[in-house]
C-alpha cells in the first residue's frame, strides 16, 4: 500500500534535513504515522542513521553528509516520490524488537548472523535500495520529481 501523503511529507522533509534547512528534531516532528512499508523503511534505514537523535542539530558542519552520501539520499527521496511498492523484506517494526535486544546481549553477533541468513535468498539489487530492481531506479531517474513538478 502506497501512502502518497506520508511519502511526500517524508521526501520533502528529508530534502530539508540533508540540505541543513531544518534540524533533526524538526524533521521528526513533521512526520506522520503511516502503514506504508516504504515510509518506515526509508525513515529507519535511510534517514535516521544520518543524525544523532540525542540532541538537536542540523546536518551542517561536523554533522554534514559527506559528498558521496548525497546521491544515496537523493535515491531514497526519488523512491519516495515514485509510485512503486516497497518490495524488500521489512527490517523494522515491533517484530524486530526482540532481535535488537538479542543483538545487544551478543554484542552484535546475532545481528550479523541473522542478516546473513535473512538476506541469503534476496534477489533485489542492494546497490539501488530502496528500489528493488535497477530498471525501476533507472526509469525513475528519467523523471526526476523536483525537476518535473511532480
Amino acid at each position: 500500500m502506497i501512502d502518497r501523503k506520508s511519502r511526500d511529507i517524508l521526501a520533502e522533509n528529508f530534502r530539508h534535513l540533508i540540505t541543513g534547512q531544518i534540524t533533526n528534531d524538526e524533521f521528526e516532528d513533521r512526520l506522520i504515522k503511516s502503514n506504508d512499508a516504504g515510509v518506515s523503511e526509508v525513515f529507519y534505514n535511510g534517514a535516521w542513521p544520518l543524525y544523532d537523535d540525542l540532541h538537536e542539530h542540523k546536518l551542517t558542519g561536523k554533522w554534514a553528509i559527506a559528498a558521496e552520501g548525497k546521491p544515496i539520499a537523493a535515491r531514497y527521496i526519488l523512491f519516495l516520490k515514485s509510485d512503486l511498492e516497497y518490495e524488500w523484506p521489512r527490517k523494522t517494526g515491533i517484530k524486530e524488537l526482540p532481535w535488537a535486544f538479542l543483538g545487544l546481549f551478543t554484542l552484535g553477533l546475532s545481528t550479523v548472523i541473522r542478516y546473513r541468513i535473512k538476506t541469503r535468498g534476496e534477489k533485489g539489487e542492494k546497490s539501488v535500495w530502496p528500489f528493488y530492481r535497477r530498471s525501476d531506479y533507472e526509469k525513475a531517474l528519467e523523471r526526476p520529481p523536483y525537476l518535473t513538478g511532480k
